[in-house]
C-alpha cells in the first residue's frame, strides 16, 4: 500500500467518526477518532522522515576492513536512525496494530446499543485493515515466488511482473533473505542479482557502517547494497 493510500485510509474513518459523533452525541467515539489520528500524523511524520533520508546523496568514506559471505545473517547497522527498512516495517506495524484500537472499542459500542451507524464506521475500518493485510501477504507472496524462478531476473523484472514498486520488492526480499528463505544476492558494482556473493569474510566489518535500507555492512568500493540491491551511490 502506498503512503497515500495508507493516509486515505484513516482518513476516511475518522471522517465517518466524526460525523456519527456529532449525528449520535456519543463522546466515546472520540477516544478511536484521537487514537486513529496519532496513528495518521505519526505515520505521515515518518514517511517524511524517510523520504528525506531517500533524497539524501550518500557521501562518506567506508572502511576498507571487511567482507561478507552467503552464510552472514546481518544484524541491521545503527547509525543515527533504524536502516529504512525497518522503519518502515515497524510503521506498517504500528499501523495494523493500531487500528485494531478502534475496531474493538466501535464493536463494544454497538454490541452496547445495536445500533447500525456504528455499523458504518466499523465496516470501513475493517475493510480497510483487511485490504492491508491483504496487500502486504500478497506482496511478499508474489515476490517469493519471482525468487523462485531461476533467473529470477533483476529487481526492474520482478517490479514490472508484480506491479510492486522497485523499493516495495526490495523491502519484501530482505524479509524474506534474513528469515533465510532465499539466497539471492546483488552485485555491489552492477546491483545485478546473482546467486552468491563474491567475496568471502575476512574480518568483522566496522558496526557502525551500513546500508541506509538494510543495514547491511559495506566496502568502500561498493555502488550498491549486496543484500537489497539499494543504490548507495550516485
Amino acid at each position: 500500500m502506498s503512503e497515500n493510500q495508507s493516509s486515505i485510509g484513516l482518513l476516511i474513518p475518522i471522517v465517518v467518526l466524526l460525523i456519527v459523533m456529532f449525528g449520535t452525541g456519543v463522546p466515546w467515539l472520540l477516544i478511536p477518532i484521537i487514537i486513529l489520528s496519532i496513528i495518521l500524523l505519526s505515520g505521515r511524520s515518518e514517511d517524511r522522515k524517510i523520504k528525506k533520508r531517500e533524497q539524501e546523496i550518500i557521501h562518506r568514506k567506508i572502511p576498507e576492513s571487511g567482507t561478507y559471505s552467503s552464510g552472514y545473517s546481518p544484524e541491521p547497522v545503527v547509525e543515527e536512525a533504524k536502516p529504512i527498512y525497518d522503519q518502515k516495517k515497524r510503521k506498517e506495524e504500528g499501523v495494523t496494530c493500531g487500528t485494531f484500537i478502534p475496531i474493538i472499542i466501535i464493536g463494544w459500542l454497538y454490541l452496547q446499543t445495536y445500533s447500525w451507524v456504528f455499523l458504518i464506521p466499523l465496516f470501513i475500518l475493517v475493510v480497510a485493515l483487511f485490504e492491508t493485510l491483504y496487500n502486504q501477504f500478497r506482496g511478499k507472496s508474489e515476490v517469493r515466488e519471482e525468487l523462485r524462478k531461476k533467473p529470477a531476473g533483476s529487481i526492474s523484472d520482478i517490479s514490472d511482473r508484480t506491479g510492486l514498486p522497485e523499493q516495495k520488492v526490495r523491502q519484501h526480499i530482505v524479509t524474506e533473505k534474513r528469515s533465510g528463505s532465499t539466497d539471492i544476492w546483488f552485485d555491489p558494482s552492477s546491483g545485478e542479482m546473482i546467486s552468491a556473493p563474491n567475496r568471502t569474510v575476512d574480518e568483522p566489518v566496522d558496526k557502525k557502517v551500513g546500508c541506509t535500507y538494510c543495514g547491511f555492512a559495506l566496502k568502500p568500493d561498493d555502488r550498491f547494497c549486496p543484500f537489497c540491491g539499494a543504490p548507495i551511490r550516485a
